[in-house]
């Protein structure tokens, strides 16, 4: 690969593929193709609030907002205000969505070995190490800091 192509294009296409075959596997489960907050939801032990669940998914708080909202009109989350903190909203799994999620887990390992046919376990671990590498290298804390899109927007008019 030439230094000048960009690595996100091939990963946004590895991404919309990948959520492409995802989505069509499970389109009789309305989540609006957000599957992975199902997932994530159903590794929880109890309910947990819109921050942690941004957080959880590296998104801004307001899709999370979004995204609850529209999963709560399918049914799929429910979501309750905390009785400790009024402003804080509890989400969780609906009974009707819990039921779905080996359904999706069975689905998503399928798409898992469509993605990884022909690749060895080797060559799959080097990926996954150096996703990870790429990842931790690109949110390195810059003088103690993360770097925010300002700071470099700074940098670029500075150097």
């Amino acid at each position: 690969m030439k230094n000048t192509e960009l690595l996100s294009q091939n990963l946004r296409l590895i991404n919309y593929f990948y959520t492409r075959n995802i989505s069509r596997e499970l389109s009789s489960i309305k989540a609006d193709h957000h599957f992975e907050v199902l997932l994530m939801l159903a590794k929880q032990k109890q309910p947990i609030t819109q921050n942690q669940l941004a957080a959880l998914l590296h998104i801004d708080k307001s899709r999370v907002a979004h995204i609850i909202f529209s999963m709560e009109e399918n049914q799929v989350v429910m979501v309750r205000t905390n009785p400790d903190d009024r402003r804080q909203h509890l989400i969780s799994l609906s009974p009707t969505a819990l039921k779905t999620i080996p359904y999706i887990e069975k689905k998503v390992k399928e798409v898992n070995e469509l993605a990884n046919t022909g690749i060895s376990e080797e060559k799959l671990s080097v990926f996954i190490e150096v996703a990870e590498a790429m990842m931790q290298n690109l949110t390195k804390q810059k003088s103690g800091k993360k770097v925010s899109k300002t700071d470099g927007a700074r940098d670029s008019e500075n150097g």
